[in-house]
């Protein structure tokens, strides 16, 4: 198991994993497959108050917000990461299983997989995530679980002993804030975004399965999150004006020689966040997202 830290508004494995969560702009709906989104930079994350066996974080997220997942780390030691939209993992659309699957594949790999924009919906692409409210039955959870969570799941496999260069561990830091109340939000299903998920080069038997590391996290609207940690969420930097202003980029990453996961059958149907709203489209430059 890895030591589980807070530190940077990033959840960090031991030494080997960094995963962040990234304020983004929302793609339209068109049926058009864009570019990666640039970050706006990172949501605060701050723990709260949970048993030993499961750790509980929670973001700030307003309403029809979209986010990213970066996962970070050195490429000397990679780690399976599986990520779940509550009990749905988002990666095989199946409900949240205990350990790994290579058919189909139910997790990613850090140093191959940089970000994760949304659910595997589709071939070389995903639908993005974007934050709404429960009870709209728009949420991927409320589409394909039985139990509504309103969290992100995740569990980071280590490889096995002498797979890879050994790291150290690191120490928590930050503290711990009171217990969580019902989530308001869950993550429904935005626009398509170009990206694959890449399959295991490595091959399961190099993730040691016995003793995963899990860490959960809630999402809350900016009051709720205030009230629990004691910390104000910040404004978002995104607004109309920055729809409006075409200077700001999109990214792309040059992957073309990569291979795509098969996507989950369940979320080539699933109804995305704009079966209740109107968007325009939008036309932007594009630059690379480069991982760091």
């Amino acid at each position: 198991m890895s030591q589980l830290s807070l530190a940077e508004d990033a959840l960090n494995f031991g030494d080997c994993v960094h995963i962040s969560f990234h304020r983004t702009l929302r793609v339209p709906e068109t049926g058009k497959d864009y570019p990666l989104p640039p970050t706006f930079g990172r949501f605060p994350i701050a723990e709260l108050e949970s048993d030993a066996d499961q750790r509980e974080f929670a973001i700030p997220v307003r309403r029809r917000e979209a986010l990213w997942i970066a996962f970070e780390g050195p490429h000397s030691c990679p780690s399976a990461v599986k990520v779940g939209v509550g009990t749905v993992n988002a990666i095989d659309g199946r409900p949240w299983e205990t350990g790994l699957r290579i058919d189909p594949q139910n997790y990613i790999v850090t140093a191959t997989q940089y970000w994760l924009d949304g659910i595997n919906a589709g071939k070389n692409f995903v639908r993005q995530f974007v934050a709404i409210a429960f009870g709209e039955g728009l949420t991927i959870e409320e589409q394909a679980a039985r139990v509504l969570q309103g969290t992100i799941r995740l569990e980071v496999f280590a490889a096995r002993p002498g797979r890879f260069a050994a790291a150290p561990e690191q120490e928590p830091s930050e503290p711990t804030y009171g217990p969580a109340e019902e989530a308001p939000l869950g993550l429904g299903a935005g626009g398509r975004i170009q990206q694959k998920i890449h399959a295991d080069r490595y091959g399961l038997d190099t993730w040691d399965q016995t003793n995963p590391t899990l860490a959960v996290v809630r999402l809350l609207d900016a009051a709720s999150f205030q009230s629990l940690t004691g910390r104000a969420a910040p404004p978002s930097p995104i607004d109309a004006a920055t729809y409006a202003c075409l200077g700001l980029p999109w990214f792309e990453l040059y992957e073309e020689q990569a291979t795509d996961l098969q996507p989950a059958e369940i979320f080539r149907h699933i109804r995305t966040v704009s079966s209740s709203e109107s968007e325009s489209d939008l036309e932007a430059l594009r630059v690379r997202r480069v991982p760091n």
